[in-house]
């Protein structure tokens, strides 16, 4: 299996202030993802929210991450692996050229064929069950066209295949 080009790398940090749903926001990053300047809020952050799946379906990964506009920016696909959490987790972007009943214009439409794998850091110190399903930082790598074969790159991330890019990229990316 080819290696992918590696787009872009985001550090999501857990929001403190985050009320009932966990909000991430991006303080660093590595790279350039163009649809990313659409979702900046007003602050010039990008912030993204952690939710439960919308609807039921065997293929409705159970969490998704929500940007700006009610924007579903992927469901995260893999995130419980045998009712268990994993650690990481693939997805892509919307497909739709526009959402929602407003007909937004999807800022990744271009993008759709993307993939994106992530790497879930949970609180090794929490106290309550939530807190422990909580991820404190989540990571987010963008593989370029990398849709139809992002399960399998998922697999490979899981068995260390990603492990030097990843560390190259940790020290490239810079602070928000």
């Amino acid at each position: 299996m080819r290696i992918p080009v590696i787009r872009y790398y985001a550090g999501m940090t857990f929001d403190n202030n985050s009320k009932k749903t966990p909000k991430y926001i991006i303080t660093k990053e590595a790279g350039y993802y163009e649809p990313m300047e659409q979702i900046r809020g007003r602050n010039g952050l990008v912030s993204m929210y952690l939710m439960e799946k919308l609807k039921e379906g065997a293929n409705v990964p159970s969490m998704r991450l929500q940007a700006k506009n009610s924007l579903n920016f992927t469901g995260l696909k893999d995130y419980f692996i045998d009712d268990k959490l994993s650690g990481f987790a693939y997805g892509y972007p919307l497909a739709d050229k526009v959402y929602s009943s407003k007909k937004i214009e999807n800022p990744f439409y271009e993008y759709r064929n993307d993939g994106f794998l992530f790497i879930i850091h949970q609180d090794k110190k929490a106290v309550t069950a939530e807190e422990q399903i909580r991820p404190t930082f989540i990571e987010l790598i963008v593989l370029d066209g990398a849709k139809v074969l992002i399960p399998s790159y998922c697999k490979q991330l899981i068995m260390g295949g990603f492990d030097e890019a990843i560390n190259q990229l940790r020290k490239q990316a810079k602070a928000l």
